[in-house]
């Protein structure tokens, strides 16, 4: 399988996309472990693993917390040694909306110090126990916040711009180590709000201010890509698979679009 044996860290597991991914991986042959704060949709994730006749564990780690981090990675490389993977799919709520006249310097820096804070801690936890005896992949998700220019945007965009930012340079850093940098970017994923994500509130406002339900929005956005749909979940658990594989091992310090061809601002 593509992935059998690999031992894959999710951060983050227990939201839409790191579920998704988390089931995929599985069926793939991986073993995967899940982290995140909440202990009950840890344990729903797990179980979703379970029942597709995967190999999943639960652990409880607040990646905005560097050496609760660290500490929650070091009991983990105890019991596996070598971590072959590791993704931080966390989120945090954000503004979506605000132009800068009415933003305050707090909710402009939310999504960037949240988002870049839990990738950084989870990345320099993880590091130390990867790429020994087998390349290691560190997988990182933007959007195309970070390269398009849609107003009201501003902290979010930043944080999309400095999560693959990060990833290119830390590819530069991490090769010669055996270790390569990947960074995924979905568009707004069609599916996620029905599967729980955090999307769902996030995209409220906007579809209520135009007065549509949030899978009428998603519906209209799916207009602007050039294959007239957004990825799903699938999609995007899919072609992580792919990208974390070994058919995938010359491919670091790269950006993947999977937007279905997003329309540019």
């Amino acid at each position: 399988m593509l992935l059998s044996g690999k031992r894959i860290v999710i951060m983050g597991g227990s939201g839409a996309i790191g579920t998704a991914m988390a089931k995929a991986f599985a069926v793939e042959g991986a073993k995967v472990y899940l982290g995140a704060r909440g202990s009950h949709g840890l344990a729903a994730a797990a179980e979703a693993v379970r029942s597709t006749g995967g190999i999943a564990e639960a652990f409880s780690v607040d990646c905005l917390d560097e050496d609760a981090t660290r500490r929650a990675v070091e009991a983990l490389a105890e019991r596996l040694d070598e971590i072959d993977v590791a993704i931080n799919a966390t989120s945090f709520m954000h503004d979506q909306g605000t132009f800068i006249d009415g933003l305050d310097l707090d909710t402009f820096m939310s999504p960037i110090d949240n988002f870049l804070r839990s990738l950084f801690n989870s990345t320099k936890a993880v590091v130390p126990y990867m790429g020994k005896s087998r390349q290691g992949v560190i997988l990182t998700l933007s959007t195309p916040a970070g390269r398009a220019a849609t107003p009201g945007h501003l902290g979010y965009s930043v944080t999309c711009a400095g999560v693959e930012a990060f990833s290119r340079v830390l590819a530069a850093e991490l090769g010669m180590r055996n270790i390569r940098v990947v960074c995924l970017g979905p568009h707004a994923i069609s599916d996620a709000p029905q599967a729980g994500s955090y999307t769902a509130e996030l995209f409220a406002p906007k579809a209520e201010a135009m007065g549509l339900s949030v899978e009428q929005w998603l519906g209209g956005g799916a207009q602007s890509t050039l294959l007239g749909r957004l990825p799903t979940l699938d999609d995007v658990a899919q072609t992580a698979a792919f990208l974390v594989s070994d058919k995938a091992r010359s491919m670091t310090a790269a950006y993947v679009n999977l937007t279905a061809g997003m329309i540019p601002d």
